[in-house]
């Protein structure tokens, strides 16, 4: 039988729970929610009560007592009376002022409860705009319920569509559209908010006054002058006031900018959304540390450590507490040279080890002897000196002409298995999760490593997952008596509360975490699931490296402001629509479906060609379900190796039960009840890996059968080579800015390239006055000048508010070199292009 939604108590006294490890009775009248079943218990929600020491919350009882108090009536099933409905016909309400308004088919309401004649309802939402409540005769709720005027599924006005060959997903792709077109408010259900944490109405966001921090995020700030600048992602800021706004100073910029921090001026002002704590990590003002230059004396702080990589040997070694370490330079990839206890041998420490001991105040600096030792050495006129590479190493050439990392060479991290506190007294969490929870020895991990390419990646990742942010989530994985994974949510609603009504106030991330140490365990896992996946879907691995890396810097765990989790930062809806996709495909495969035959000719460019040239009510299924049979048929069905974790996911597809499709409420709520499980393992890389995979390839066959068209039919001169690459930059770009948002921009630089002449740009992608020059389609343009053009269009044209289109702008290029998925590349790759991925 299914789970009933909610019940209402009808004795006293014969109904016990357990709430907060108290058994407790519940009292005639009671309402509670049913929720999942848990193995030998059934899991509820208190929606409210009268029994003295019960409060609203969850709960849960045996699931035997559960069903037995179905049987004997104890518990009696709730109609749906206060489901929310949706109009598929124009209707007329009053409202509560007396005036009399006009509903249209696709508005949403919720039934309340009969008052004499009457009967109570709330506009949740509607084409007029008018929210709140009204009332109808309750005869005529009778006639709509009866006639189909209202339905608990989620109404879309279409046209007409051929038949699908009993296949009815009509409905849950409906229900997808609308979820997309929410904005964030309407996504938050009374419940969520009942459960949330107030903030108080003054309450500002901004932080403390005086404190240092470095930023782990693009920002955009406002000057004395009104103009609004970019702030890159590795500044160090201090802040000075806050308020609506907050002030702040910007006191150093990362090393691969080339901006001048005089541009900032003594102070800006940001929103404090823009310094939220999770991208933010407190530091010591640059004015108040020592810089790590040639001659700088230190020593390792309690419980810290690193690996440092002999110059002339290779070899791996671990710096303690115990170790005097000095800088005697720096290699030419930012990387520092040190020397350690007086020897006379160098060691390499990655640079991103060293820093963020550093920004953490894990490093003790000897002044005196610093001072001394720079005088001794008559080194006080001398600059960082950058040092070439002097190893005594061969480099190991492949078949692919990749210089293949030894395991030895691979700059793995020392984790913190324990909480430590820092100089400053502040405790930094351990960050050694991720080896906990992967099942590998490291016997298994050296028999990954012997794979030439998985080697590669594994220093790639290892490279990649040192710059991800602090803004983790570390849930609870544990399982029921079925092996399954408990449902647990990572985030809880804020709220402020006025005029007596609690308005949502954001999400607060729950089991908050560091960001997961670039381990030799964690690294290899990575790359070993991440390198099956390209070889299955048939990808080029460093062609989507670039993404990721972007994206979540192969962070499984990582959360952003939005919830979009895990390494391919795949928000909720995207999620739910990849699934729906697939289980529709999925039902096609098994009763095999004549769609089959229709979809099969789709894997070749000419057959995809007719499929998109066809009408848009002649198209028999979706682009994506259509890639799914198409394309990934024999590799979700079929056995090979390198597609176990596609085929996991073919095999135990999510799929939305009927009570969370009556309504976007519902379906929101039952994703967020389950966020944790896409953290966990199984799921967790290979779904998100996947999942960007899957979304970036079809994306680029549908830009390259627009760029052929608009080739073919506009005459853009454009070689098979930029047909090639510029659908590659296009769907980079769309995995942040949509396949529409994307397409629009694209279609109006057409434009301008059609007039024969085109802006030329500055070094911020803007005009450079009013200066022109002369194209012939896309003839003489690099990957860069397309890039460039993308970015100076989006910016004006992307449909979005001003921050969006800004973001969007500079997805790819980054903002004054620092930054975006070309710079983030660079920035990990440390001067051996095209090592870790291609930049097109």
């Amino acid at each position: 039988m299914a789970d009933p939604g909610f019940v209402s108590v009808t004795k006293d006294n014969s109904v016990q729970v357990i709430q907060d490890g108290r058994e407790v009775f519940l009292k005639t009248g009671d309402l509670i929610q049913v929720k999942e079943n848990s193995g030998w218990k059934r899991n509820i929600k208190i929606i409210s009560s009268i029994a003295d020491g019960v409060v609203s919350g969850e709960a849960y009882m045996g699931e035997k007592t559960y069903k037995e108090h179905l049987s004997d009536n104890s518990l009696a099933i709730v109609n749906s009376s206060y489901k929310n409905n949706f109009l598929t016909k124009t209707i007329e309400v009053e409202l509560s002022t007396g005036e009399k308004v006009t509903l249209s088919p696709g508005d949403e309401i919720k039934i309340l409860d009969v008052d004499g004649w009457k009967r109570k309802i709330e506009i949740i939402k509607s084409q007029s705009g008018v929210k709140g409540g009204a009332i109808l005769g309750n005869n005529s709720y009778l006639d709509y319920k009866k006639n189909g005027v209202l339905t608990e599924a989620v109404f879309v006005k279409t046209t007409d569509r051929p038949p699908t060959s009993g296949y009815e997903y009509d409905s849950l792709d409906s229900l997808v559209q609308k979820l997309m077109n929410q904005d964030v408010e309407e996504n938050i259900g009374d419940d969520e908010l009942s459960d949330g944490v107030e903030v108080s109405n003054d309450y500002n966001g901004c932080p403390d006054d005086g404190k240092t921090f470095k930023i782990g995020r693009y920002i955009n700030v406002t000057n004395s002058e009104k103009k609004t600048l970019g702030v890159p992602k590795g500044s160090t800021v201090r802040v000075k006031t806050g308020g609506v706004t907050c002030s702040i100073e910007i006191l150093e910029l990362p090393k691969e900018s080339n901006l001048n921090a005089k541009i900032y001026g003594n102070q800006v002002i940001t929103f404090p959304s823009n310094l939220h704590p999770d991208f933010l990590t407190e530091v010591a003002a640059p004015s108040e540390t020592v810089s790590l230059t040639d001659g700088v004396k230190f020593k390792l702080g309690d419980d810290a450590s690193v690996h440092a990589y002999g110059r002339r040997t290779g070899k791996r070694y671990k710096f303690d507490a115990k170790d005097s370490v000095t800088v005697v330079g720096k290699h030419s990839n930012g990387d520092y040279i040190v020397k350690r206890n007086n020897e006379k041998w160098e060691y390499r420490i990655p640079y991103e080890d060293l820093d963020e001991l550093n920004d953490n105040s894990q490093l003790s600096i000897n002044l005196l002897d610093t001072v001394t030792g720079i005088v001794e050495d008559e080194r006080i006129n001398e600059v960082v000196s950058e040092v070439e590479p002097d190893y005594e190493c061969h480099d190991e050439v492949r078949e692919d002409d990749v210089n293949t990392p030894e395991i030895g060479d691979i700059e793995w991290q020392v984790c913190r298995a324990k909480s430590t506190k820092n100089n400053r007294g502040k405790t930094l969490a351990a960050n050694d999760y991720m080896d906990r929870e992967i099942p590998l020895s490291n016997n298994q991990t050296n028999k990954i490593l012997e794979d030439s390419q998985k080697r590669q990646f594994s220093k790639c990742i290892s490279l990649s997952l040192r710059h991800g942010t602090n803004r983790s989530s570390n849930p609870s994985c544990s399982k029921d008596g079925n092996g399954n994974i408990i449902p647990r949510r990572i985030r809880q609603a804020t709220y402020r509360t006025s005029s007596g009504k609690r308005k949502f106030a954001g999400w607060q991330l729950l089991n908050k975490a560091p960001k997961a140490c670039a381990s030799k365990k964690l690294s290899t896992h990575l790359a070993d699931r991440y390198v099956d996946m390209t070889k299955c879907l048939g990808i080029d691995a460093k062609e989507l490296f670039p993404v990721i890396n972007h994206e979540s810097h192969f962070q499984p765990k990582t959360i952003s402001p939005t919830f979009a989790l895990g390494v391919g930062q795949i928000v909720s809806v995207n999620y739910l629509d990849f699934y729906n996709k697939m289980n529709q495909a999925k039902d096609m495969i098994q009763s095999n479906s004549s769609i089959l035959e229709y979809a099969k000719p789709l894997s070749t460019r000419e057959g995809y060609k007719n499929y998109e040239d066809s009408p848009s009510r002649s198209k028999k299924v979706s682009r994506l379900t259509a890639y799914f049979l198409s394309d990934l048929k024999d590799k979700m069905t079929g056995n090979m190796k390198e597609c176990s974790g596609l085929k996991q996911l073919y095999d135990n597809p999510v799929k939305l039960p009927s009570s969370a499709k009556s309504s976007t409420s519902s379906a929101n709520d039952y994703l967020r009840d389950r966020e944790n499980i896409r953290l966990c393992a199984p799921k967790n890389p290979d779904e998100g890996f996947y999942m960007a995979a899957i979304y970036y390839m079809y994306n680029k066959k549908y830009f390259r059968y627009m760029l052929e068209k608009e080739n073919r039919e506009q005459g853009l001169n454009m070689t098979t080579k930029q047909v090639n690459d510029f659908s590659i930059i296009l769907a980079r770009w769309s995995y942040n800015g949509g396949v529409a948002g994307v397409s629009g921009p694209f279609e109006r630089l057409v434009e301008k390239i059609k007039m024969g002449s085109i802006e030329v740009l500055n070094s911020n992608n803007d005009p450079d006055g009013n200066k022109k020059k002369k194209v012939s389609g896309f003839s003489n343009f690099s990957n860069d000048d397309f890039k460039n053009y993308m970015s100076y269009v989006i910016k004006h044209r992307y449909n979005g508010g001003n921050a969006r289109r800004n973001e969007v702008a500079r997805y790819i290029t980054g903002s004054n070199g620092v930054g975006g998925v070309d710079g983030d590349l660079k920035q990990i790759e440390k001067g051996e292009k095209n090592s870790c991925g291609t930049t097109y």
